[in-house]
């Protein structure tokens, strides 16, 4: 089990100056000297426990297409709201750490090969850290060891995203090189590093070939370039015989022991790296994702095909009732989406539970804990292990890259996509596929010989990694933000008036487009959420067609704002950085 440790404040950066407190003008400072600590193995691992720290799982697509949760800072920026003036970020304090091992790993004594590994731990840790800043920010200054105050390279501009990739990529191949094939799966291996890589390079690639020709954006190599180094990356690992798709024949809960609590993380073949919790020392909040303004999108839910492989029309799905949803369909929708009868598992067996969340969606279940006591007991208190790393995500990687540049094949489906498909006992994916018109409008820039496999590549994709974080960056990665412009949809209410969703009996909800006939026990004696259509109400929701429709965010019906490209996909330095160093330069037109 991975130790967690408290890094003293031998480790931690001391102010060098006041007025110079946000860049990199601050160097880790030491009651140890750098003489006598960097001088063991020992000393290397101690050291870089707190690396562990710097990156985490995630359970939810906030924000993105995939939930109703009103956008937060994504509606501020399509708003035009957010400026260099008042925007936060720019924070290198992780690089500062990492760069001050990398300067001195390599004084310690004993095995070279454990020297490399802890030195490929900093590596990979400085490439993470410079994926997110190249995501947020495009061209970034490289700093690739730890500078004094008065280094020449402190203040200086942009390097091209170019240099920069390049960079982050060469930590990477160092790092899985070096990186030993460690067992216990808290702990970072060389196969991770491999999965980084894939991860890192699909996101380059597709990044590169849908946003050609962007001002600004100042790159060299195509995207063909990265996309066969992720190929090169997922088919190491596939080739390593190390992992594969945990399928105990179950599908009805297969996947959702990934998340849950239902399966041992260390002992599962599928995963790759996971975070642990324990009571009393670390926890998450999990249970949050049913609790939390998490609700899920009609346009993922209606993701999820049939169980026969076939996709659900949207005819269908215009009046598609909640009680209906769920029949017949792909088994994870079940796993992963609140289903009629479903009961939360702090709730008694009899206890009324409303299909929809605050937010008007579907509800989240997927990472919610399988058993009340041992997982959790409380706010903040869910000690379920969570994956960082998943073989199906190194599939997929594989899948779309093929077919990005063409040469997909059955026989690559076979070992990728359908292995996928295998647990959730859904038919195999063939290629040359039917086109779902939902999905080619939805992802209208495809581009590639292959675009009905992409199609349902990116189907796949979606359904399997499901609040699991990767949403935004693929929408980003493939040009995409405009999806952020469109009003999101919740339920389907088939009448005003009562409504009992699940046929118990019991009714749901009361709706109403006039506020003034809520009946004064609505919040007693029916549990729920009220909606209505009148301008003056105070309420959140709007049906879609008045009495009837979609549950919709009234903040959306006059539309969202304007998702303007490339400069929102991008992020200004905020005006203090400017102004502390002159050198750095707003690009993608965020200094007009």
């Amino acid at each position: 089990m991975k130790k967690i440790l408290f890094i003293s404040l031998s480790f931690i950066l001391v102010l060098m100056a006041a007025c110079k407190d946000d860049f990199l003008d601050r160097s880790p400072q030491t009651s140890i000297t750098t003489q006598n600590f960097f001088t063991s193995v020992s000393d290397l691992q101690t050291y870089t426990w707190q690396f562990y720290d710097f990156w985490g799982p995630t359970y939810w697509d906030i924000p993105s297409d995939n939930t109703t949760f009103e956008k937060g800072s994504i509606k501020s920026l399509l708003l035009g709201s957010v400026t260099p003036d008042n925007i936060g970020g720019w924070d290198w304090k992780q690089l500062r750490t990492i760069n001050y091992f990398l300067n001195n790993y390599h004084r310690a004594t004993g095995d070279p090969l454990s020297i490399n590994h802890y030195g490929a731990m900093g590596r990979f840790a400085r490439a993470k850290f410079y994926i997110g800043m190249v995501k947020t920010y495009s061209d970034v200054p490289w700093y690739s060891k730890d500078l004094s105050t008065t280094a020449k390279d402190l203040y200086k501009g942009r390097d091209t995203r170019e240099m920069v990739v390049d960079s982050i990529i060469s930590d990477l191949e160092f790092a899985s090189k070096n990186l030993f094939d460690i067992s216990h799966k808290t702990l970072l291996s060389k196969w991770v590093a491999y999965a980084e890589l894939s991860r890192f390079c699909l996101y380059e690639g597709s990044y590169r070939k849908y946003h050609t020709g962007e001002k600004d954006l100042h790159v060299t190599k195509t995207s063909d370039y990265f996309f066969n180094k992720a190929i090169t990356a997922s088919e190491a690992i596939m080739g390593s015989g190390k992992f594969s798709i945990s399928n105990t024949g179950k599908p009805a809960e297969d996947y959702a022991n990934l998340f849950n609590g239902g399966t041992d993380l260390n002992a599962n073949s599928e995963i790759m790296m996971f975070t642990h919790y324990e009571k009393g020392k670390r926890t998450n909040g999990t249970e949050l994702v049913l609790q939390f303004q998490n609700g899920i999108s009609r346009t993922m839910a209606d993701t999820y095909l049939y169980a026969d492989g076939t996709f659900v029309p949207k005819s269908v799905t215009d009046t598609l009732r909640y009680e209906q949803f769920f029949t017949n369909r792909d088994i994870r929708l079940k796993q992963s989406i609140e289903f009629p009868g479903y009961i939360q598992p702090n709730e008694a067996p009899t206890a009324h539970k409303l299909p929809i969340s605050k937010t008007a969606g579907y509800g989240q279940i997927k990472f919610m804990p399988k058993v009340k006591g041992s997982n959790w007991d409380g706010y903040m208190t869910c000690t379920t292990d969570l994956p960082l790393y998943r073989y199906a995500e190194v599939l997929l990687n594989e899948a779309e890259a093929k077919a990005e540049l063409g040469t997909l094949t059955q026989t690559d489906l076979n070992n990728t996509i359908n292995k996928l498909r295998a647990r959730a006992a859904m038919p195999n994916l063939q290629m040359a596929p039917p086109v779902d018109p939902v999905l080619a409008a939805l992802y209208f820039n495809v581009s590639s010989s292959q675009k009905a496999e992409i199609l349902e590549i990116r189907r796949e994709r979606n359904v399997e990694l499901f609040a699991e974080g990767f949403r935004y960056d693929d929408l980003m990665r493939w040009k995409l933000g405009k999806i952020f412009e469109l009003p999101q949809q919740g339920i389907y209410v088939p009448a005003s008036g009562f409504v009992d969703y699940n046929n118990d009996g019991i009714p749901d909800y009361f709706i109403t487009n006039d506020a003034s006939k809520v009946p004064a026990n609505i919040t007693t004696t029916y549990p729920g959420i009220t909606v209505d259509n009148t301008s003056n109400s105070g309420l959140s929701y709007y049906l879609e067609f008045g009495d009837h429709g979609h549950v919709m965010f009234k903040g959306e019906k006059n539309g969202l704002g304007t998702f303007i490209e490339p400069k929102y996909y991008y992020r200004p330095i905020p005006t203090s950085q400017i102004i502390l160093n002159s050198n750095l330069k707003q690009i993608f037109d965020w200094g007009l």
